[in-house]
């Protein structure tokens, strides 16, 4: 299996990861081991375009894969000429702004001495008037240097205490020599706004000699590292567009106080937000809406119910309910979403999505039976309770369990710790203990560096270590070379495979899912018969299928998205065509309505007017429905 970074360049297509390399693989056609250089160094492997001659070219590769490697190198070295492009223009605007004359810098002279600051002044500032302004400045200045000195004062005075002898006058000057360092900070970060030419660098002497680019990425950085902001927060967009917005502002404009932060623009975002909720709104009522409903609950027993509105491919949050002093019964719930339907418009709601417990499932039900509307179980807890059925069977359970066994002797002793991730270069995935579809992926990253783990338990310093006299190191040793425990489990991934596979999917946030249910579950099925799974393998997801995901809006979605439709028998399947008019009459019971869509049906089947167009038949297997 490709690594996680398989999805992200069409190249691991024609390779697979290297075991204990970070950035190696291994070439799908002539299997040569590259140590490293990542899925690059492999382009240059197929492709024969190494720049460098140091990759050895692949005798095997088909010419149309050599094509695609090159287009792909082609591809990345002009985005790599459009990007460098981009920053010489981003750092050619920057330097335009620093020579913008909106204001004038004066007290040359002061500052050649540097112990008087540099003042900024307005471009259409009267001579007069300076004077006046800079001794307004310094009085400032000044009174806040007193203030943060008996602030300092105080606190050193706080941290001395009451044990020293007033009286004594080594005591006395102690006291007073320690003022100073009794509130150790980081360095100070130089500063361009109100900039003191005491204690920091003035505009003029921050960007004399070195590149502007860099200046400013060090005086962007300090504020991520002293104020600890995570530094992928500079991938937000919200940054890069602050940064662009201070480039175009030019100098002189002051950032805004932290009262004006948690007041006034915080109440411009709460309208913007607000007006982006009401234009939601208004596609609530075009093409209908899902309401979707979560409960979570934290270590401190604290008990959320999430609310959302799902429509044409836009979700946002409505509300959150406490629900930690209520009974959490179906009564309570189904008085919830009903309250939730009226906010959101009783004709607009068309679904509600919420798990697989008794109180949602019976309030669900009743829900039907009120509104014209569908109630359907989140496809992902479905299939998480798939995995939980297969869990719960002896035989499986106890290959789980020998799985956990053997991590957790590992991780329970800091040498065979240090030891396997030596000889494995990683960790390994560990069983969890609630979320069902984790017993996967542990047992699928234990199945990976077996080999490697094999090593570490024949080696010498596991024979001559005391943990290999142990109990339970005799029995992890005897469970890493049984040969029919991980035939077992490779047996058991590739059941859990098949179903991990559609539970990503439907669990993702790309596409909308639900025309794509009806037919994940019957490739599952076909993928599970090809790995000739047992009977009752087969019968757990059958089971959970008919009782809970089986529902009558999959099977009509199925049935209206065109990448299906014109499939042989399923334009004339009698069990879809009549899921498809129960939802529809449900949903819409107008008769005129109902004639109007059985003729439209028609058109639709037979691909007849605009479904017939070329257009449309292009586009049947490309656009996702709802588009």
């Amino acid at each position: 299996m490709a690594s996680g970074s398989g999805g992200r360049d069409p190249a691991w297509r024609y390779c697979a990861p290297l075991e204990g390399h970070r950035n190696g693989t291994i070439c799908n056609f002539c299997g040569l081991n590259i140590k490293s250089g990542g899925i690059t160094r492999l382009k240059f492997h197929l492709s024969h375009t190494d720049p460098n001659s140091n990759t050895k070219k692949c005798p095997n590769v088909p010419p149309e894969v050599k094509k695609e490697m090159r287009q792909l190198l082609e591809q990345k070295g002009k985005a790599k000429a459009k990007k460098a492009a981009d920053m010489e223009e981003i750092r050619a605007e920057l330097q335009g702004t620093m020579r913008r004359k909106q204001y004038s810098l004066i007290d040359d002279d002061e500052e050649e001495e540097g112990d008087e600051d540099v003042h900024m002044y307005p471009a259409d500032m009267h001579p007069d008037e300076r004077d006046e302004y800079r001794e307004a400045v310094r009085a400032s200045k000044a009174s806040e240097w007193n203030r943060d000195q008996l602030a300092g004062f105080m606190r050193g005075k706080r941290k001395i205490g009451e044990s020293s002898q007033p009286g004594d006058p080594a005591r006395r000057i102690q006291r007073s020599q320690s003022v100073r360092h009794t509130d150790p900070s980081p360095p100070i970060a130089p500063s361009l706004y109100k900039s003191s030419a005491a204690k920091q660098k003035s505009i003029k002497n921050m960007f004399k000699g070195g590149s502007i680019k860099e200046t400013m990425g060090r005086l962007i950085s300090k504020f991520f590292i002293y104020e600890s902001v995570p530094p992928q927060k500079a991938d937000s967009h919200h940054f890069k567009n602050m940064i662009f917005g201070a480039q175009q502002a030019g100098m002189g404009i002051e950032p805004p106080s932290p009262y004006e932060i948690k007041s006034k623009y915080l109440e411009m975002e709460y309208k913007d937000m607000e007006d982006y909720v009401n234009l939601q709104r208004e596609k609530w009522e075009t093409y209908g809406c899902t309401i979707m409903c979560d409960g979570w609950t934290g270590p401190t027993k604290l008990s959320i119910i999430n609310f959302m509105v799902y429509s044409k491919g836009s979700t946002i949050f409505l509300k959150s309910v406490d629900a930690s002093k209520k009974i959490k019964d179906n009564k309570y719930i189904y008085g919830l979403l009903k309250d939730v339907i009226k906010e959101v418009g009783e004709a607009n709601v068309v679904q509600i999505v919420t798990d697989n417990g008794s109180a949602f499932v019976k309030a669900g039900k009743l829900l039907m039976k009120k509104y014209n509307l569908y109630w359907t179980p989140c496809a992902a807890h479905c299939i998480d309770l798939m995995f939980e059925d297969i869990g719960k069977r002896d035989s499986v359970a106890q290959l789980i369990g020998n799985g956990r066994k053997i991590t957790n002797f590992i991780y329970n002793h800091g040498w065979l710790l240090a030891k396997m991730r030596q000889v494995c270069g990683g960790d390994i995935v560990r069983p969890g203990a609630t979320r069902f579809a984790t017993n996967y992926i542990a047992l699928d990253s234990l199945l990976k560096k077996m080999a490697d783990l094999k090593k570490v338990f024949i080696s010498n310093e596991w024979s001559s270590h005391k943990l290999s006299r142990t109990v339970v190191g005799h029995e992890v040793e005897r469970l890493m070379f049984d040969h029919q425990y991980w035939e077992k489990v490779e047996n058991l991934v590739s059941i859990y495979e098949a179903l991990y596979t559609v539970l990503r999917i439907v669990d993702s946030e790309v596409v909308p899912t639900m025309p794509f249910v009806y037919e994940l579950i019957r490739l599952m099925k076909t993928n599970l018969d090809r790995l000739k799974a047992k009977e009752w393998v087969k019968l757990i997801i059958v089971d959970r299928w008919d009782r809970t995901l089986k529902h009558p809006l999959h099977a009509a979605a199925y049935y209206l998205n065109p990448k299906f439709q014109y499939r042989p028998g399923v334009g004339c399947n009698p069990e879809l065509l009549q899921a498809v008019h129960e939802v529809f009459s449900k949903l819409d019971p107008n008769s005129d309505g109902l004639c109007n869509f059985g003729n439209e049906l028609i058109l639709f089947r037979d691909a007849k007017k605009g479904f017939g167009d070329r257009a449309a038949i292009a586009s049947r297997s490309k656009m996702v429905p709802g588009d």
